[in-house]
């Protein structure tokens, strides 16, 4: 992944935060806050022997997990306590990743505090903010998106917001993402954590915080796996009025569908996407990733589409991967 030294984009940390964050108070703390697996932060260091990272944290059960990589080197997980994270350096320049990789299905991070809170960075050495990446993508779904299940059935350890295929697609494109996925939820079915339904997710990062869509040359849509309730007349209004505030939303985006992976609702998808000129269709039937369970795809699976979908995205737009 390519990358540049910035400007920090926020008040608080000397980082570029990617993905939904927001400036929020946590107990008397001024955090960097998210509810959203795969959202994270890029910084360089120079001349330090040490980074410390502390994260907001009053858990005591289950732990959420991060994920660290230093210099494009493959990742290492930690799960969050309340002893802060420090990593070990040798005073030489570094550019370190960290993704926000697991949190459990339980986690009130609708209506509660459960999400990730970032509350302080603090080093020997000097740290500067980079951006990474060329071009941007947002992926709307769920907890295909996000990240889970791909490593196990154990939740939060196994998840892997870092390795999912959104995360491998935006890799190889060379892109930051935006994830805006949460576990269970779908157009119109609540998902676990107090998260309402996906069409009452876009513009807040919890019940009482809002968020402004922020424009990505392009978003990618992968919806309807947890919708198998509905009729398919529901389903097709339903989903015509999600694409449709999408749409709203992204004015100025390049759109696309996916198909998806399990192929519910593949007839009608494919046959209302086209009703929306502006919007592409990606369709997934022939991928066939391997899965944890049937349905969240594993480790393997999750390399296996993410390619797949790198490709169909240099192939519906060369101006921006090719």
């Amino acid at each position: 992944m390519k990358f540049q030294v910035v400007p920090a984009n926020n008040a608080l940390l000397p980082a570029y935060f990617q993905g939904r964050w927001v400036e929020k108070q946590l107990a008397d703390k001024m955090v960097m806050y998210t509810t959203n697996l795969g959202a994270e932060f890029w910084l360089q260091v120079d001349h330090a022997r040490f980074l410390t990272l502390t994260m907001f944290n009053d858990r005591v059960d289950a732990p959420s997990w991060v994920a660290i990589q230093i210099d494009g080197l493959p990742y290492q997980r930690q799960a969050l306590t309340a002893t802060p994270i420090q990593l070990t350096l040798d005073g030489q320049r570094h550019v370190i990743r960290v993704v926000m990789s697991g949190n459990t299905d339980a986690d009130a991070v609708w209506s509660g505090q459960a999400g990730f809170g970032v509350e302080s960075l603090t080093s020997d050495g000097e740290l500067r903010a980079v951006r990474p990446g060329n071009h941007s993508i947002t992926f709307i779904g769920d907890s295909i998106t996000a990240g889970c299940w791909v490593a196990g059935r154990m939740p939060a350890e196994d998840y892997r917001g870092e390795a999912n295929y959104a995360a491998i697609a935006s890799d190889l494109l060379n892109a930051r993402n935006v994830r805006i996925a949460y576990s269970a939820a779908g157009i119109n079915k609540p998902g676990t954590g107090g998260v309402p339904r996906l069409m009452d997710v876009l513009t807040q990062v919890d019940a009482s915080t809002p968020w402004s869509p922020v424009p990505t040359d392009v978003v990618v849509i992968n919806v309807g796996t947890n919708d198998g309730r509905e009729s398919v007349t529901s389903f097709t209004a339903l989903f015509k009025q999600f694409l449709t505030q999408v749409t709203t939303l992204y004015p100025n985006s390049r759109l696309a569908v996916m198909v998806p992976f399990n192929q519910r609702f593949d007839r009608l998808i494919r046959e209302i996407v086209p009703e929306f000129m502006q919007i592409q269709l990606i369709d997934t039937a022939e991928w066939q990733p391997t899965t944890t369970d049937g349905v969240h795809l594993d480790v393997a699976g999750s390399q296996v589409a993410g390619h797949y979908l790198a490709d169909a995205l240099r192939e519906l737009y060369p101006e921006l991967f090719a």
